[in-house]
């Protein structure tokens, strides 16, 4: 008997949550009534509730999140809310796609009208939307200029001679397009797996880019220049590479991709050693990082001890451009810099389409450092979309009968230098949790004349004044967590669930009656706990990650249809 249609006692641990991106049919709509209108009103945005009520037999791409359920804490229980999440998708009608146990959730196909039903549910927490999201460069007129200026304007080279690291044995996991068996990266790309397929499994070898952006990103990383000479090599040209593909060749993909993307570095992040994940890539702010299931789970992969590197987007100058998920306080977010083709700071400026801060819902000071991203070289993938969009990209080395190296401007370029710095660290001290990594790059950042806080943040990265440091305050951040973070791992620490005041937490107190939006990172001490005390093995993490829940057990995981070409394509992006 299909899993879905078995007879159960429906109980949601986790209140769902719903995300729009991709209309597929239009029509009428008939009335709700004011009563239902007003209640999903409480749990879904307003303009995809009007989206809704418009288009009732039109098939949004959603995402089912979760809420604690208020009698059972234990994994295996948070484990099942899964289930019952695609299951209360087929009860409003819709198909699940994909289990996203990183949120407590699913990801599904639903009608407006279910969608109205869904919101409707006491079992309904709030919408979001299914963003599309896309991994963006900045196709600067004269980009094609050679320049190997990068690295050594955030001194990797000297970090590399005076501390002896390269990332040596640290992972970094480039959530992108894919990697190209590029002999720069030869025997360092240790895992690869592919998100945009009907069903995605682990390769012990590469997988290939068809998008072109991934490699080049993965050469800012970890390229050895073996094709150049030592000409172009990335910040950590010894650290390991994990290829999790979320972006398809026309440069398209979505929030419940990406998700499912984290959810897998998440889950194996101790087998590779993955200690740092690069997402240069973003989608337009829609809500408060609070609200954001990016949020939740890039917060997961943080307070598991992972550093997560975003780019802070390609929409500058204005402020408040910064895209998601590079308005979450906790991750490191990068902008771009200048380097005017020189190593010396005097020429530099921030790149005019850098993101801007502050963040649009939460006025937060966003990047928090910039790092080079102007006409990068790094490595190509031959045949790839951007390859052929982009001929005069290509960059041939001195003495090399081919072009094996190519040419792109954008955040998503800056965000890989830091992301390498962070490699190095690692290296260097391999007990440095995420916080700690933080303060030691902001708080080392070489001051900047030009720009604004808002702009430059603390100012560019400066790897080898990061690696010398040997501060080990985390940093202190007054910001709270997202809810969907602080849903699943806050009852593990109590040993029992918070009580809310509504379906949103406005309002909400903990079980010791103080308010919600009171508890922050920086001075966390409920019940004499602190993130740096608690150990993640004593709270079950791997229960959390839901390793229990395998593409097996979740029967519609297989039924998920792979991305098609079509979308907003490779665009000028970050």
């Amino acid at each position: 008997m299909d899993r879905w249609l078995r007879p159960s006692r429906r109980v949601m641990h986790w209140a769902c949550a719903v995300v729009v991106a991709v209309a597929l049919a239009e029509t009428t709509w008939t009335p709700v009534a004011d009563a239902s209108s007003a209640k999903a009103l409480q749990r879904i945005d307003p303009a995809l509730f009007a989206q809704a009520k418009s288009h009732p037999t039109t098939l949004f791409d959603v995402i089912v999140q979760g809420a604690p359920d208020r009698k059972h804490v234990d994994a295996r229980e948070k484990a099942r809310s899964v289930d019952r999440a695609g299951k209360a998708v087929q009860e409003a009608g819709g198909s699940p796609r994909r289990a996203l146990g990183i949120i407590g959730g699913a990801s599904a196909k639903v009608r407006g009208s279910g969608l109205i039903t869904l919101a409707n549910d006491d079992d309904v927490a709030y919408v979001f939307a299914d963003a599309a999201l896309n991994a963006k460069f900045d196709p600067q007129a004269g980009a094609s200029l050679v320049t190997g200026a990068g690295t050594l304007t955030v001194k990797a080279p000297a970090t590399w001679s005076q501390y002896g690291v390269t990332g040596r044995g640290i992972a970094v996991a480039v959530i992108d397009s894919g990697i190209y068996a590029h002999r720069d990266l030869a025997g360092r790309i240790v895992a690869a797996i592919d998100f945009t397929s009907a069903s995605p499994t682990v390769s012990a070898t590469p997988l290939g880019d068809p998008g072109g952006h991934g490699t080049h990103v993965a050469g800012l990383i970890a390229g050895d220049g073996t094709a150049s000479g030592g000409a172009y090599t990335g910040v950590a040209p010894g650290a390991n590479l994990v290829d999790v593909r979320v972006i398809n060749a026309s440069g398209a993909s979505n929030v419940s991709t990406v998700l499912a993307g984290l959810q897998w570095v998440l889950s194996n992040r101790a087998r590779y050693n993955i200690r740092v994940a690069n997402l240069s890539l973003g989608t337009p702010e829609q809500t408060s990082y609070t609200l954001s299931p990016l949020s939740a789970a890039v917060e997961m992969l943080q307070y598991a001890g992972v550093s997560v590197v975003v780019s802070a987007g390609n929409s500058g100058p204005g402020a408040g451009t910064i895209t998601a998920p590079g308005d979450d306080p906790f991750v490191i977010t990068v902008g771009a810099a200048d380097d005017n083709r020189t190593s010396t700071l005097a020429d530099d400026s921030v790149a005019a389409f850098s993101s801007a801060g502050p963040t649009r819902y939460d006025s937060l000071a966003k990047p928090d450092i910039v790092a080079p991203g102007r006409r990068m070289v790094s490595l190509r993938s031959p045949g790839s979309a951007l390859d052929a969009l982009l001929p005069d990209r290509q960059v041939t080395a001195s003495g090399s009968p081919t072009a094996e190296y190519f040419t792109l401007s954008g955040t998503s370029m800056a965000a890989p230098m830091v992301a390498g710095a962070v490699a190095l660290l690692l290296e260097r001290d391999p007990t440095l949790t995420p916080r700690e990594v933080k303060q030691r790059l902001l708080s080392t950042a070489a001051p900047l004349s030009f720009g604004s806080r808002y702009t430059r943040g603390a100012g560019l990265l400066d790897t080898l004044a990061a690696v010398a440091s040997t501060d080990h305050g985390g940093w202190k951040d007054r910001s709270r967590v997202s809810d969907g973070f602080a849903q699943m791992v806050l009852p593990l620490i109590y040993g029992t669930t918070l009580t809310w005041e509504d379906a949103t937490f406005n309002g909400g107190v903990d079980s010791k009656g103080r308010p919600w939006t009171q508890l922050t990172w920086s001075d966390i001490t409920w019940d004499n706990l602190t993130w740096d005390a608690i150990s993640w093995n004593d709270i079950t993490w791997e229960g959390i990650t839901w390793d229990s829940v395998t593409q097996q057990d979740i029967t519609w995981e297989t039924t998920f249809d792979p991305l098609s070409s079509s979308g907003p394509g490779w665009g000028p992006l970050d």
